[in-house]
């Protein structure tokens, strides 16, 4: 098993190859949009997040419809997924917000995102990348897991992930690569991972011939 951790040109090579055209596969026809979808996101599949929001843009159009629910009445059309009632109030708390602070747009700056009610870290930097192309990295649970499994963090912990991957590349590169880590980790470093096949295997730290990390 190597011993050293896998370099930044590594995993580049890897993840350009296997994955070129990484991309956000949440669908959003606007910021607004993408904002409701990545909060909606945290402990479910795109795809079913994507469901979700067809039958929304139903009933609901823009930040102002969604002041103007109290979350329980959210909750309702959320019900399918997992914290829904916890997503209500973050969706509607985070409309309200950009009303009274923002003129009822999202803001073109990832400090200002981080600052809206119920977005954490994650959440903020999804929506700048890929709403503004903002750089910035989205440390989500699979990014987290590789970065943890690759040697570059003591932890599985989105914060040291992120520093971690700004560190190893320019900004211009963040966006995309996390789409592509994202990839990785569905495809082959779960959290019982498929070590044996994964491009990795041979240089990653974090693999096991029995597919254990």
């Amino acid at each position: 098993m190597p011993a050293q951790p896998v370099t930044a040109a590594e995993l580049d090579t890897v993840l350009t190859a296997h994955w070129p055209d990484a991309a956000c596969e949440l669908q959003a026809r606007d910021p607004w949009e993408l904002l409701v979808a990545a909060v909606l996101s945290a402990r479910t599949s795109d795809q079913q997040v994507n469901k979700v929001m067809a039958v929304l843009n139903e009933h609901l159009v823009g930040v102002e419809a969604y002041a103007r629910l109290q979350p329980a009445q959210l909750q309702g059309l959320l019900r399918k997924l997992p914290l829904h009632g916890q997503k209500a109030r973050a969706v509607v708390e985070a409309a309200r917000a950009l009303l009274r602070h923002h003129q009822g747009r999202v803001p073109e700056d990832l400090d200002a995102l981080r600052r809206l009610p119920g977005l954490g870290r994650k959440t903020a930097a999804v929506v700048a990348g890929n709403a503004w192309g903002i750089p910035a990295v989205a440390a989500d649970v699979h990014v987290a897991r590789i970065v943890h499994r690759l040697g570059w963090t003591a932890a599985e912990d989105p914060r040291a992930a992120e520093a971690a991957v700004a560190e190893r590349f320019p900004p211009a590169r963040w966006v995309r690569l996390c789409h592509q880590l994202i990839r990785l980790g569905r495809a082959h470093c779960r959290r019982m991972p498929k070590c044996h096949a994964c491009p990795l295997h041979g240089v990653c730290p974090g693999a096991r011939q029995d597919g254990r990390p």
